[in-house]
């Protein structure tokens, strides 16, 4: 039960002159406590005092000081009702007191009890000090009392006296003791105490419970005193009649039960590692339990059950409980650290929460470019609103410049070695093996190229090929190579390859019979070409005259017709400029029918075996 404060309630019956604040019969109502917890108890005491006596303690005079403090001893229990005094001016009277003599505590103030002050006006003698005093002194004890004016310009008036602790003054119910005189407040810390000293005034009080009196309260008991253990505000009532005392006394008393609710408050959940500020309302002061302090923020780790205990201003207490949800961090994770080459896009996705958000303007699972090697962090966010960061780095690694090499032009069949660089690895199209000879194609060449990294990059060029066709034929003892533009030529005898001085045309006219070939060369990119070996054998050759043949229509869009008057057609050849035999026949027939359509507008040769002569004709296609 914690202590309140001590709450009376009197009735006053005003009475003229010094004796105006003196209580002729009263009746007080008390309790151990009238504020109290709910389920305290407490005891209620009913103080019944009968008419109002007086006892002059001196008005003898002759010196004066600021204050007196002074014992009184109850032969019977009286109740002190209030004090007329002996100022020498208008001040403020202070009234304090103690249980147990004044004498060894004038310079403690701690020892003493406030009871009120009040301003009292000079008269010339007796003033009344109007502050209800109040104070009940069981019969046989001794209560002290300090009446003092509370400026240094004013002093009260006291006597001398014989010796600290002699009777004064008494009558039946009180004895008034010698007691000492001294500064305001307390001797003023100087320690010096005037005695002894007879304090000048009127001393007003009332016996307690005398003989006779009947006390009724308002639950039908009739003892001094009632236990009560309200759970809930109460007013009690309490009567009494006291001889001398014209009518029934009452009086009333509030009993304030202090019921406090508690309430414990926090985040519904929170997140592992988070500052959690946990506090209580509904009363003064709040202590939780698991190391807590009210309001003071700390970092909650697990789901924990807390109880906060709730103190009210008079100590009343309350609990509650609340349960604090810790949820656990996510799992979050950015993936592994990787190496991504220039020029290529790379797709970043968090994983273990729910939403994720980068920095260095990356959107989750959306590819990007970069541009060079960076740290990306990852900050995940679950269901729950709890957050965790990761971290990856991505190594930016320069694409190689790879290179096919330049366009080329080669010649058809002459072997060709293709070579990457700006790699270490390279993959070609085609066929193709680097560095390894190859006969080229008329087509482009693709190369891949890979470096250390394993970043990749291509290049391609183009290979033209230029095809020289060297291509003899015969017409009785002369050899024609055909038209030879930008080309150079050569003729050769076949049995030992070996140049003939001179004969470089295109027609050549052989003196010996033999076998012979003619070795072409373009003067643009150096392609060569060695013709077939003709045989020239001067006995019995024959050609066939333009008379024998007819062929037509000359020039042609398409279709020629070639006929002999006499022999079979028995072999045809249709030659290029150059001396390319670009198809044979074997028509055995006096005619036949050749479809230039597929061929483009130029000059041809037709050369035609009959009979074991030739004729070379022309034809022209449109």
């Amino acid at each position: 039960m914690i202590k309140g404060l001590h709450l009376t309630f009197l009735a006053f019956t005003f009475f003229l002159g010094f004796k105006a604040y003196a209580q002729p019969c009263s009746l007080v109502l008390s309790a151990t406590d009238s504020l109290i917890c709910s389920g305290d108890g407490i005891t209620l005491n009913a103080l019944a005092n009968g008419p109002d006596n007086q006892l002059m303690a001196s008005n003898t005079a002759g010196n004066n000081h600021r204050g007196n403090m002074f014992d009184i001893v109850a032969t019977n229990a009286v109740t002190i009702l209030s004090f007329d005094a002996s100022p020498m001016g208008n001040t403020t009277i202070e009234i304090y007191y103690k249980v147990g003599t004044w004498n060894g505590f004038a310079n403690t103030p701690s020892a003493w009890t406030f009871i009120g002050s009040a301003p009292v006006p000079y008269t010339g003698g007796f003033s009344a000090v109007p502050v209800n005093v109040n104070i009940t002194i069981p019969a046989g004890q001794t209560y002290a009392f300090y009446v003092t004016s509370n400026t240094s310009a004013v002093s009260l008036n006291y006597s001398n006296g014989t010796n600290v602790g002699n009777v004064y003054s008494s009558d039946a119910n009180i004895t008034f003791l010698e007691g000492g005189g001294m500064e305001y407040p307390f001797t003023q810390n100087t320690g010096a105490v005037y005695q002894p000293r007879v304090w000048n005034g009127n001393i007003h009080y009332a016996l307690a419970d005398q003989p006779g009196t009947t006390i009724t309260w308002g639950t039908g008991e009739t003892t001094a005193s009632i236990p009560a253990a309200p759970t809930s505000t109460t007013t009690y009532t309490v009567s009494a009649t006291v001889p001398g005392c014209p009518a029934t006394l009452a009086d009333t008393l509030d009993v304030v039960v202090s019921i406090p609710v508690v309430t414990a408050n926090a985040p519904l959940a929170v997140c592992t590692g988070d500052d959690v500020v946990l506090y209580g309302e509904g009363a003064e002061s709040y202590a939780w339990d698991n190391g807590v302090t009210d309001s003071l923020a700390f970092e909650a780790i697990t789901t924990t059950t807390y109880v906060v205990t709730g103190t009210d201003s008079i100590g009343c207490v309350d609990n509650d409980t609340i349960i604090l949800t810790v949820n656990q961090l996510p799992n979050v994770n950015a993936g592994a650290d990787f190496s991504v080459c220039g020029g290529n896009d790379i797709t970043l996705a968090g994983q273990g929460a729910d939403s994720y958000i980068w920095n260095n303007g990356v959107t989750d699972n959306s590819p990007f470019e970069p541009t060079s090697t960076a740290t990306y962090i990852v900050t995940g966010t679950d269901t729950n609103g709890c957050v965790k960061n990761d971290t990856i780095t991505v190594i930016f690694n320069l694409t190689p410049i790879v290179s096919a090499g330049p366009d080329l032009d080669l010649c058809q069949g002459v072997p060709h070695i293709f070579s990457g660089s700006g790699a270490q690895t390279y993959s070609w199209n085609n066929g193709v093996i680097n560095g390894t000879p190859i006969a080229p194609l008329n087509t482009i060449y693709s190369v891949t190229g890979i470096d250390a990294n394993g970043c990749s990059a291509s290049d391609q060029m183009t290979v033209t090929l230029h095809n020289v066709m060297a291509s003899v034929f015969s017409s009785g003892g002369t050899l024609t190579a055909g038209t030879l533009v930008d080309m150079t030529a050569q003729w050769v005898n076949c049995s030992d390859m070996s140049v003939i001085p001179g004969e470089t045309d295109v027609v050549f006219n052989p003196e010996l019979n033999g076998t012979y070939a003619i070795i072409i060369q373009d003067n643009v990119y150096g392609c060569r070409d060695t013709s077939n070996c003709v045989s020239v054998d001067f006995t019995g050759i024959e050609e066939m005259t333009a008379s024998e043949l007819t062929i037509y229509p000359v020039p042609t869009n398409g279709k020629v017709t070639i006929a002999s008057k006499n022999t079979v057609i028995e072999r045809l050849e249709l030659i290029d400029l150059l001396g390319k035999v670009l198809e044979t026949a074997e028509p055995n027939a006096l005619q036949t029918e050749l479809d230039l359509s597929a061929y483009e507008s130029n000059t041809f040769f037709l050369r035609i075996y009959s009979a074991g002569q030739t004729a070379l004709l022309k034809v022209v296609k449109n």
